[in-house]
């Protein structure tokens, strides 16, 4: 299976031991990519997300045969096992072509938004960007273990 995490900015320092561990986990058992894209800041918001999304749209003409999901506060909240359901439905009726998008600190657009139908948030709450891809990784990982009737650590 691949699976693809396009996201803005690096990972920083005091998640990475972490998010690093779900990486190298995950690519034993899938080809997990991380696509990390510079993140602009003009000085305002709108101007932000404007060039932010036209760089995130021009990167994703190589995601034409994945299944896109956009991370969204304001989109469904899944259970690990919903997740681990939609993973294993992409591997075994998709194509086992996966996406998740991972929005720059601005955030994206209502115009952006609209033109994905799968999102996922994971939760109200605002957390750390680095903290979220970690979070990303580690539900992914989940997913695998879930799918396999491994045990997980509660």
């Amino acid at each position: 299976m691949k699976i693809k995490v396009m996201c803005f900015n690096k990972i920083s320092s005091e998640f990475s031991d972490a998010y690093s561990f779900f990486v190298e986990k995950i690519n034993k058992v899938a080809d997990l990519e991380v696509i990390e894209i510079p993140e602009v800041n003009l000085g305002d918001i709108k101007s932000n997300r404007v060039k932010n999304e036209e760089t995130l749209l021009k990167k994703m003409d190589e995601l034409k045969d994945f299944e896109i999901f956009l991370l969204d506060i304001n989109a469904r909240q899944y259970t690990s096992n919903d997740f681990a359901k939609a993973i294993e439905k992409n591997k075994d009726f998709k194509g086992a072509k996966m996406a998740f998008i991972i929005g720059p600190s601005d955030g994206f657009s209502v115009e952006f938004r609209i033109k994905f139908t799968n999102k996922i948030s994971f939760g109200p709450m605002t957390f750390p960007y680095s903290l979220i891809r970690t979070m990303l990784v580690e539900q992914i990982y989940r997913s695998f273990k879930i799918i396999r009737n491994e045990p997980y650590h509660k």
